[in-house]
């Protein structure tokens, strides 16, 4: 059987060296790690996983804890998208990526004493605001973590500029001449929701127009059902004065928004304009296809990823940096200049 002695003695290098290119460290020279990588194939050398981790002193497993309480689950683009990135960027580097739940056989488990079970090397977090409470004692842990979902003290964080998605959706709108600009709201107790509502606040503000409660209705979750439910309320509000524009902080929101005018003789977008947030994919195949902006998902989880790499292979310190990815605006078929 080849073992990584045999390895060591063919290529010249030393076991140290051998073995880093074997567990994907970085930081060795690419013709280095070229030899011993082809020596490897060559000799059929298979490392065995328990070695590995005796040697390395790590168990290659990352975790990821996904709990959320918006009915999205995790085949949802948001969350897929994210972890797809995520996995790809960690893949490379010799880690496997496991889901926890709240038990292990028929015993409960925190998250922190499932992390301590599994030994695991670092965890990634996608929870809601409303789950803080539930890792409470893993956000005081030295475990080493990255959040892409919510901010939590201590914790660096890879999300997308919500800020500055919304001034660019409601620039396109004031742009097109649109004064009376209502807005369905994400919920506000979640980062997202609460920030894109903040930055329709403040743009408001900037631009001279005046906040007006009956354009504005939060909805209860990110379901389309609710985004129905909010735009009711909106057209129960301002029937007598409807806004010439809705920016629906969810796209989900903006394709009921869309049809609940539609089904009430409106035009979109001569009538109303109707912009979404996110790029999901209805939002392109709706007719006409949705105004949005588009979140790089996928750059969020690699991101994500290259921090939390840094922090396990490096041993860097976790800060509380929040990183924000830009988003795109994506101009399709529901706005119009208003005359």
């Amino acid at each position: 059987m080849t073992t990584i002695h045999d390895v060591s003695r063919e290529t010249g290098y030393s076991i140290s060296t051998v073995s880093k290119v074997i567990n994907n460290y970085r930081g060795i020279k690419e013709d280095t790690r070229k030899i011993i990588k082809e020596k490897v194939e060559e000799l059929g050398f298979v490392p065995n996983s328990s070695a590995r981790t005796l040697v390395t002193q790590k168990s290659w497993l990352i975790a990821i804890i996904f709990e959320e309480e918006q009915e999205l689950g995790i085949l949802h683009p948001h969350y897929s998208n994210i972890l797809q990135g995520f996995k790809n960027v960690v893949g490379k580097y010799g880690y496997d990526i496991i889901f926890f739940n709240a038990f292990l056989g028929e015993k409960k488990m925190t998250f922190l004493e499932h992390c301590k079970f599994r030994n695991v090397d670092g965890v990634i977090i996608a929870l809601g605001n409303n789950a803080s409470d539930k890792i409470d004692r893993l956000l005081k842990s030295d475990i080493p973590k990255v959040s892409v979902e919510s901010i939590y003290s201590g914790v660096p964080t890879v999300i997308s500029d919500n800020v500055m998605a919304t001034r660019q959706i409601l620039e396109h709108l004031f742009m097109l001449g649109h004064k009376k600009i209502a807005m369905i709201a994400a919920p506000i107790s979640s980062t997202a929701g609460g920030e894109r509502y903040k930055a329709y606040r403040e743009f408001l503000d900037e631009n001279n127009l005046k906040f007006e409660e009956k354009y504005c209705v939060e909805a209860s979750k990110y379901t389309k059902e609710a985004g129905l439910e909010a735009c009711n309320t909106l057209l129960q509000q301002s029937w007598d004065d409807l806004p010439t524009a809705i920016y629906a902080a969810y796209d989900d929101y903006a394709c009921a928004v869309k049809d609940m005018f539609g089904d009430r003789g409106f035009r979109v977008p001569e009538d109303i304009s109707i912009v979404g947030n996110d790029d999901l994919p209805i939002a392109e195949y709706t007719t006409p296809g949705m105004t949005t902006v588009r979140q790089n998902r996928e750059q969020i989880g690699e991101k994500a990823a290259e921090i939390l790499l840094d922090i396990i292979e490096e041993r860097k310190v976790m800060e509380s940096e929040v990183v924000r990815i830009p988003m795109d605006l994506v101009i399709r078929g529901t706005t119009f200049r208003k005359n």
